[in-house]
């Protein structure tokens, strides 16, 4: 029992956020709850020259723990999509689709048509003076690249609150404004919705800018299909590591939940991986700096061995080593590698070929059993097993491998215990790579 913040009389009621102050009844939590919000949640936003605004823990947290939860403050189509239902921001099948009669963007049905988000670029296609006729269904479409910057850049106008959020958040503009994505950007969302809209309402500047928002603090959502983006406020604040002490889920609504699922000691910086964890080093790097705009420089990200499970190695060349070939330096990645037994090196144009061949392969296999099973054979030669294109079709071959419930019953034993033996190896990896996964 503890004492009620308002009377002091003993109660065994906390408050359901942050289970740190207590009350006896629901009226006193509503008396304080003006003074206590501020310092109600997990954590607290702080400022500094290298990171920015982040966050950091204002108490210990327990694993399992849900430290946010929140509505997404926008959302919409990702900009490279087929063509999707403006509401719901599922894919639209060419044969079973209405049209929005006021601006003739494609619907799932006439429920979809209700959904907030639509109204955005409904309205600036209604200023427009002629309906939207969609008659492609490729992807990417052309036409849905823009709607969900319009609908960033309608905020503006439409719900000030929600656009003060929204437009504080980081866009990165000046280390974007010189790279290939800025340009293509420019070209084929930017101008295009000048055009398209016939619209003098935003200038180039402010469209360029939501436009980096969304790429800089936007979220795939896999609940539609396509999985769409979405923004959520608290969550832009998260730092980012390749090893991060947080995770993240979607509900059925697309509400974000963040948490923990481990202890996290108060005052400790909170973070995800904006990558996927389960890519090697260079993917992982490449992808940031192309989406995020700089290198990451994690504890994962500075050792070659990936906390000693080489997960990017390849064998030595030398026959008669059992060598495992690394990065001579973090600072010369894409330069020399080196063998840790034989200290022989290689070139990088040497690593290139084994992995574009084996990547290229990789992605333009059908995923059999069969196939599988004649990769992983195939590239042991220079892969090791722990590498994460083996993995990545390890992953396959465990899921093919009795995938259909009878044949449990007549698979040999041999290719059962190669599944029980590839799973737990790799949970045994990934426990170490991606513990938060």
């Amino acid at each position: 029992m503890n004492p009620c913040k308002i009377c002091a009389a003993e109660t065994k009621n906390s408050c359901s956020n942050c289970k740190q102050i207590y009350y006896c009844c629901a009226e006193h939590q509503k008396q304080d709850w003006k003074s206590h919000k501020t310092n109600c949640r997990p954590f607290k936003i702080v400022i500094n020259d290298v990171l920015g605004r982040h966050l950091i823990t204002t108490r210990n947290i327990k694993p399992f723990e849900v430290l946010i939860k929140e509505a997404p403050l926008l959302r919409g189509p990702s900009q490279a999509t087929p063509p999707v239902c403006c509401g719901c921001l599922n894919a639209i099948e060419p044969s079973d689709y209405i049209n929005c009669e006021r601006c003739g963007w494609l619907l799932c049905g006439s429920e979809c048509k209700l959904k907030s988000e639509h109204k955005y670029e409904c309205e600036l296609t209604v200023q427009r003076g002629r309906k939207v006729n969609v008659q492609e269904f490729t992807n990417p479409h052309p036409m849905y690249q823009c709607i969900t910057t319009v609908r960033g850049l309608m905020l503006r106008d439409k719900d000030s609150e929600l656009w003060q959020k929204f437009i504080t958040l980081e866009s990165l503009e000046n280390a974007r404004r010189d790279s290939m994505q800025w340009k293509v950007d420019y070209e084929t969302v930017c101008k295009f919705i000048l055009k398209f809209f016939n619209t003098t309402s935003f200038t180039e500047d402010e469209i360029m800018r939501v436009i980096g928002i969304l790429q800089i603090n936007g979220h795939e959502v896999p609940i539609s299909d396509p999985p769409h983006v979405a923004i959520y406020y608290n969550a832009s604040f998260l730092e980012h590591s390749c090893i991060p002490n947080l995770a993240k889920s979607f509900n059925k609504d697309g509400h974000l939940i963040i948490w923990a699922p481990g202890a996290i000691k108060k005052g400790d910086h909170l973070s995800i991986c904006y990558s996927d964890s389960v890519w090697g080093t260079g993917d992982r790097q490449h992808h940031l700096m192309q989406t995020k705009m700089f290198k990451c420089e994690c504890a994962r990200c500075v050792d070659v061995t990936e906390y000693g499970t080489k997960y990017n190695a390849l064998r030595c060349e030398k026959s008669d080593c059992d060598g495992f070939i690394l990065p001579k330096s973090l600072k010369d990645w894409h330069k020399e590698w080196i063998c840790d037994i034989c200290q022989s090196q290689v070139d990088k144009g040497y690593v290139n070929n084994i992995l574009e061949r084996a990547g290229s392969d990789l992605n333009a296999m059908e995923k059999t059993k069969e196939n599988c099973i004649k990769y992983v054979e195939h590239y042991k030669k220079w892969l090791p097993g722990q590498h994460y294109y083996m993995c990545e079709v390890k992953i396959h071959l465990i899921q093919q491998i009795g995938k259909e419930p009878k044949e449990l019953i007549t698979i040999s034993d041999d290719e059962l215990q190669k599944k029980l033996n590839y799973a737990r190896e790799l949970i045994q990896l990934y426990e170490i790579l991606a513990p938060c996964k």
